[in-house]
């Protein structure tokens, strides 16, 4: 006799079910949940960001690593990650634009703090999208915050380096020598990688700071610089300044400021000694007798020989059994400087070339022509690849 499903052959229905199916794994099952938690740890404070597992996967090289460490990483279980010291709200918008690309900054300074996570997580898109958004935002009033905290994380070479990308476009002749060469000309190459666009935005920084030399160098910030910074701006040779007073007075400045900081007293051999090399930075004999007068009153950043040699030259008078290397100093004195800086690298509608007055485009493309410039503008840099290692 045939008894219904669950009734026991003394009738009673109290028997266990047992299942006919294998017991299913539930971490199976976790391990293809679509979406993950991660939970921001700051102290007490607790808080969940809930996004999509492949997104942060394809997207973040040291996300993905949390996400698939082990027991002992930051994974609590399958689904839920820790992440500690870091700003939750920033996370977020962080992790909300690796879900949509896009992300809504406040100003320049929440900018940085964005591009501090994206390379702390290695987020390649992240930081391409934040060095066009500063580059887009650059002035003058805020081109040093920017100049250091990239200097901060690349350690930037000194002044004058070029910069190349890896994308630079090649010779259509070399790779193809059996076709006539083509009088095109040729596009410039365009950074690629999201090192090369933070060389590209260091490089615009430093080509602005050129344009607004006068006003830059006034500003009360620049002697808050630490030496290699201040280096790389007053060894720049094309800064746009009516006279080098300007620059001699800034690093007199910087001078007084550092000499305390270091708690020395304030003597000219102290200033000199603090600004070291850069006291040879000033065109002196693009000055008048006079003004260099006035400002050797102020400070002497030369000693006395130096300071003879060069009233000589400035007065006409010829100077005998001159070494060498005073020859190669008073050269490097009267050298001018250009009449414009160089063209930035193409990141946003500011720098697009277009923008820039039509005689500065012509004296760069010369330049470029002349040799001066050429392989334009990323190769130094290019030695610093790592710019956020």
């Amino acid at each position: 006799m045939v008894l219904p499903f669950g009734l026991g052959s003394d009738g009673s229905t109290n028997r266990a079910q047992i299942p006919s199916a294998p017991p299913m794994d539930a971490g199976a099952l976790m391990n293809y949940t679509r979406y993950i938690d991660f939970i921001v740890v700051n102290g007490d404070d607790r808080y969940m960001i809930r996004t999509e597992r492949n997104v942060v996967l394809e997207s973040s090289v040291e996300l993905a690593k949390i996400i698939n460490a082990g027991p002992k990483g930051s994974r609590l279980n399958d689904n839920h990650f820790q992440v500690h010291n870091v700003d939750k709200h920033d996370f977020e918008l962080l992790v909300r634009f690796l879900e949509t690309k896009f992300i809504k900054y406040r100003d320049h300074k929440h900018i940085l703090r964005i591009l501090e996570l994206a390379d702390r997580y290695n987020c390649p898109d992240l930081i391409i999208h934040c060095a066009k958004e500063l580059d887009l935002q650059l002035t003058s009033a805020i081109v040093l915050d920017i100049f250091r905290s990239l200097w901060y994380y690349n350690r930037a070479p000194t002044a004058n380096c070029n910069v190349i990308t890896t994308q630079q476009q090649k010779d259509p002749q070399q790779q193809n020598p059996d076709k006539p060469p083509k009088t095109k000309k040729l596009d410039k190459p365009h950074p690629f990688t999201p090192e090369e666009h933070l060389a590209a935005l260091l490089h615009n920084c430093l080509q602005l700071i050129d344009m607004h030399a006068e006003l830059i160098l006034t500003k009360p910030e620049i002697c808050d610089l630490r030496f290699e910074e201040l280096e790389v701006i007053a060894k720049r040779d094309a800064l746009q300044i009516q006279s080098e007073i300007t620059l001699f007075v800034c690093l007199a400045d910087w001078s007084i400021e550092e000499c305390k900081r270091k708690r020395l007293e304030l003597t000219a051999e102290n200033r000199r000694r603090v600004l070291g090399p850069l006291c040879y930075t000033p065109r002196y004999l693009t000055m008048s007798s006079r003004d260099f007068r006035k400002a050797c009153d102020r400070v002497e950043l030369l000693d006395n020989v130096e300071i003879t040699l060069v009233l000589d030259a400035l007065d006409g008078k010829r100077s005998n059994n001159l070494t060498q290397e005073q020859l190669n100093m008073l050269e490097k004195f009267k050298t001018p400087r250009p009449p414009y800086p160089k063209m930035p690298i193409h990141l946003s509608d500011r720098s697009n070339p277009r923008t820039y007055p039509k005689k500065m485009r012509k004296y760069a493309e010369k330049g470029e022509k002349n040799g001066c410039w050429d392989t334009f503008t990323l190769n130094c840099l290019t030695v610093v690849a790592f710019i956020f290692d």
